[in-house]
């Protein structure tokens, strides 16, 4: 447990994470609302292709998996494998975390990992491995920035699903200013100076680490970890984690989008002029991530009313709804996207309808996966929260081809119906997935 009970009610470590998780969102966030521009703009073009350290390779390698593609197909399917790899690597971190190096070293060595693959990506030489390193280093980092904050409590405290919150309010300060800020100066300005911008908050997250190492709960002795083994029950237990795990890379595969493809709809076919500004593509991203913190206080103030009442969902419950909720924003964005320009304040509606699906879903199964996890394997199973992701990325990042194909508003409206399914399942069994679960 941490040391001391100092901020906002909890344990002071809790400042220490929230900081760290709000500069590692600020450098990724801002490196994604770029990332698809600068490959599509610039990067993969006839003109600058070559300059990209093997890049033949790369793209022998795509195509074998995937098929033949144009270069902005292999921009939009690199963009989906790299998120896909970033949510991959936690279940990696997570064992690592969770056997070897302890959360609190892990953290450290994710963001300095993170920090030095975005420096990488500066260099068109090295943008493919920058990608690699700098997703395995912040993909580490997250998954066990989560484990932290959940040692800082006990399994039955009631301040857990509070802590996860505080936590999401810190991400997404970050995942706002970010795009606001650095996919501005990337955008605008100069592309480098974007990457070097996202390079120094990640190296800044390390150096919080660093300095609140010691708020921090202790790291279980390495042979302390190693010993731990699962109980009786854990398995199912396990099960019942890993089959929700799997119905959420539908909401992932739909959300990821929004990291990808969407910026190329929002170059090509959203009214950005906004009281005679035109509106950087990148701050589409802010947009997405100011959304659930405006929409934190009538959620929270719709669970305490249904909590008064004796109705609020159960966590699983909650997961189904979220869900629904990012599906009807896609049908929202079809709807928009028909003959002319779409106007702004349209994808402003569709930005809060979605983030309050995120709302819904995200926190709740962070702190679920916490909860619930056994606790020998508690930070591979918050890595297996970013799986989930991992899946609907990769997956998104494959669907992008059809963009150049298919009619703008089916294109959103096959992005609709995938989180759509996956409410439906959810809810009908969240009866016997919260039996296994305790819930």
């Amino acid at each position: 447990m941490g040391k001391n009970r100092d901020f906002a009610g909890h344990p002071a470590g809790l400042a220490i994470v929230t900081v760290a998780e709000g500069l590692q969102a600020a450098g990724v966030y801002g490196v994604q609302s770029l990332l698809i521009l600068y490959m599509a703009n610039f990067l993969f073009t006839p003109a600058e292709v070559a300059s990209v350290g093997g890049f033949a390779a790369w793209r022998a390698l795509v195509e074998g998996a995937f098929g033949p593609m144009s270069l902005q197909a292999l921009a939009t399917q690199t963009m989906g494998l790299y998120l896909g790899l970033f949510f991959l690597t936690p279940l990696l971190g997570g064992w690592l975390g969770d056997r070897h190096f302890g959360p609190r070293l892990t953290c450290i060595l994710g963001a300095i990992l993170a920090a030095a693959g975005m420096a990488m990506v500066i260099t068109p030489g090295l943008f493919l491995p920058g990608l690699l390193v700098s997703a395995f280093g912040a993909g580490a980092l997250r998954c066990n920035l989560n484990a932290q904050t959940g040692h800082l409590y006990s399994r039955n405290d009631p301040r857990r699903d509070a802590a996860f919150a505080i936590l999401a309010a810190g991400l997404n300060t970050g995942a706002f200013l970010g795009p606001l800020l650095i996919g501005a100066l990337g955008e605008v300005v100069n592309w480098q100076w974007g990457f070097a911008a996202a390079c120094g908050c990640m190296a800044l997250a390390a150096l919080t680490l660093l300095i609140g190492n010691g708020l921090m709960p202790a790291d279980t002795p390495p042979h302390a970890r190693r010993a731990a083994r699962l109980q009786a029950g854990d398995g199912k237990t396990i099960a019942a984690l890993i089959a929700v795990m799997l119905l959420t890379s539908l909401f992932w595969l739909a959300q990821s989008q929004v990291w990808n493809v969407y910026a190329l709809w929002g170059r090509d076919h959203l009214d950005r002029m906004v009281l005679g500004i035109e509106v950087p593509v990148t701050w589409l991203q802010a947009i997405d991530s100011l959304a659930p913190i405006l929409a934190v206080p009538p959620v929270l103030a719709l669970w305490r009313w249904q909590a008064a009442r004796g109705n609020e969902p159960k966590e699983l419950g909650k997961i189904a709804i979220g869900m629904a909720l990012i599906g009807t924003a896609f049908l929202w964005l079809a709807l928009g996207s028909g003959a002319g320009k779409t106007p702004f304040a349209w994808v402003v509606v569709f930005h809060l309808v979605l983030n309050t699906g995120w709302l819904y879903l995200v926190p709740t199964m962070n702190a679920l996966f916490s909860r619930s996890a056994p606790v020998a394997v508690t930070g591979v199973m918050l890595g297996a929260v970013q799986f989930a992701v991992f899946v609907g990325s990769t997956m998104s990042g494959w669907l992008g081809r059809f963009y150049e194909t298919m009619a703008t508003p089916t294109f959103w409206l096959m992005h609709a119906a995938f989180p759509l399914a996956g409410a439906a399942v959810m809810w009908a069994l969240r009866g016997r997935l919260g039996q296994v679960l305790k819930l």
